[in-house]
């Protein structure tokens, strides 16, 4: 890491940026939410996005120093959007179950969100649906507390082939960000693909956890989503953003 920033400084780069992914409210035609992504700039390699090199850097102490950065400048960024007037709901933002187990963790968040001026219910922690395969009973209890603070969480990539499905009825997310084989599965010609979808749809409803759909293209593919389920992101609902292009 030290290296890669010393490069893309001496080539008048940023080594991490923060981008975000718009989450859109189908019903309303506005963006409800943001979804940050974290990106490393190597002069070298190219874009490296979070999903390529946050399960290697989770393995050593790193990971808390880029949850620091990521956090710093989310809160900051979320200060400016405010002063624009923009109208998000929420801003999620993974934290590493490294980070997240971490003693006093949320204790210390609620600290910095009061030091930014901005609120509690900014806020949306993310995980990976990698935590569904573990002991996750600690888990459960933070995101418990972090919502009786007013922080909301979230499930990434969930409902691939491999996802644990029915173990979201105990870690119990307010929101599932559906992988993109659940939207291939639910447009495709395929009947038992499709009716395997809803099904899916049909169980996170009953659980009343909020659905959002990815990978949405177009108004078509809008169409076949569950009338219950209306946020998704997408070519439909826009893409990566920079900060200054957040509105």
């Amino acid at each position: 890491m030290a290296n890669v920033k010393q490069t893309t400084t001496k080539q008048n780069l940023r080594s991490m940026e923060i981008y975000y992914l718009p989450v859109l409210n189908i019903q309303l035609g506005i963006t409800q939410a943001y979804i940050t992504q974290l990106r490393i700039n190597d002069p070298q390699m190219g874009v490296i996005i979070d999903e390529a090199f946050m399960p290697v850097a989770e393995r050593t102490v790193v990971t808390e120093k880029i949850t620091t950065w990521l956090l710093d400048n989310l809160f900051n960024d979320i200060q400016r959007f405010r002063g624009r007037g923009v109208q998000a709901d929420w801003f999620g933002v993974y934290i590493p179950t490294r980070v997240l187990l971490k003693k006093d963790f949320l204790t210390e968040l609620c600290k910095k969100v009061v030091e930014y001026n901005i609120q509690n219910s900014d806020l949306c922690i993310c995980l990976y649906n990698k935590v569904l395969y573990e002991d996750h009973m600690e888990i459960k209890s933070i995101l418990s507390q972090a919502k009786l603070e007013g922080i909301k969480s979230l499930m990434l990539d969930f409902g691939d082939d491999f996802c644990p499905v029915s173990r979201i009825s105990d870690i119990k997310t307010d929101y599932v960000h559906l992988s993109e084989s659940v939207t291939e599965s639910l447009i495709s010609n395929d009947e038992i693909k499709r009716n395997t979808a809803l099904g899916l749809y049909h169980l996170l409803h009953s659980l009343n956890i909020e659905t959002i759909t990815s990978n949405v293209k177009d108004r078509d593919v809008s169409g076949s989503i569950p009338e219950s389920c209306i946020l998704c992101t997408g070519k439909f609902a826009g893409n990566y953003r920079r900060p200054r292009s957040v509105r």
